[in-house]
């Protein structure tokens, strides 16, 4: 259980390495009320082997929550106009190294991350979708997340992951359409992908399926129909999990996504660094450098125009 602030009246949130967390047990549902003047209350499910073990209740300040972090290291996301750019942010550490073609970076697997924070412009709702990107793994096992955007758990989500130790990448896509529970289609294709070389993967929602691509071998589901991202404020992760779980050691160099099925043809033409186009481009991150920081959201002093940061859990 982890309160995460938001400096900016809510319109974007701080991520899990820079919230404060409540207790390392398992949790589950919550609620959170003021209690008194300055005062919030904190009312939880959580337990060591179950999150629904015990009702839990915690109080908490705004000093509790303590100062808020320094800015964040920026890399371009090139979908943007120059002017105003603000780009992706950069956190834990991941170090430029040259990529497949220019520059890329690298992920420790510990608390590296790229965080594009959420726009209206991210959300890919019921639409087609293009996700490309290349990846250069190192570890044997464990979850290792490529791109993550959307929730975890069964909410609405667009994922990319290599999965070491069963030698394969996978491609998830879970939807929610009408008032019914959210589905979930998985494909994946089999080899080995942990040897430290370049590899080209893409996940393509389009003609009533989706399509997992790693260097041109091809597996594809069905697809299921709806949003993959009704509700969802939490904007694209690469190299990590929303929810810290997992974080990828590797690197990742030149990710793109696209509001619809780009074709076979253009597909070859991106896997070989050439040009594909910028119709439908919803976001681009080369990843071939870091900036310095600028502001994460609010003002310079880190508060939100009333004077307190929001939490959320």
């Amino acid at each position: 259980m982890t309160l995460r602030p938001s400096y900016d009246q809510g319109r974007t949130w701080e991520s899990a390495d820079r919230g404060r967390r409540v207790t390392a047990d398992w949790s589950g549902y919550s609620d959170m009320a003021v209690t008194g003047p300055g005062t919030v209350g904190l009312l939880y499910e959580a337990g060591r082997a179950d999150a629904r073990d015990e009702i839990r209740f915690a109080r908490f300040t705004e000093e509790w929550l303590g100062p808020r972090g320094g800015p964040y290291p920026t890399t371009p996301d090139r979908a943007l106009p120059a002017r105003g750019r603000t780009g992706a942010y950069v956190l834990g550490g991941a170090r430029p190294v040259g990529g497949r073609a220019g520059g890329a970076l690298a992920f420790d697997g510990v608390d590296d991350a790229v965080r594009l924070p959420f726009r209206d412009g991210l959300p890919l709702g019921g639409r087609d979708f293009t996700a490309v990107l290349w990846f250069r793994g190192v570890a044997s096992h464990g979850e290792q997340p490529l791109l993550w955007m959307g929730g975890a758990g069964g909410a609405p989500q667009v994922v990319l992951r290599a999965e070491p130790a069963a030698r394969r990448v996978a491609g998830q896509v879970t939807a929610i359409a009408g008032p019914g529970p959210a589905r979930t289609a998985t494909v994946r294709v089999a080899a080995a992908y942990g040897d430290g070389r370049w590899h080209f993967a893409a996940l393509r929602r389009g003609g009533g399926r989706i399509v997992l691509t790693v260097d041109g071998v091809t597996a594809a589901v069905a697809d299921v129909p709806g949003s993959v991202s009704r509700n969802s404020t939490f904007g694209v992760h690469l190299g990590q999990r929303p929810d810290a779980r997992a974080h990828l050691t590797g690197d990742l160099d030149d990710v793109r996504v696209y509001g619809r099925a780009l074709s076979d043809t253009e597909l070859a033409r991106a896997g070989a660094s050439r040009r594909v186009g910028e119709r439908g481009l919803v976001f681009w991150l080369p990843l071939d450098r870091v900036e310095p920081g600028g502001p994460a959201g609010g003002g310079p002093d880190g508060r939100a125009p009333d004077g307190a940061p929001r939490a959320s859990r």
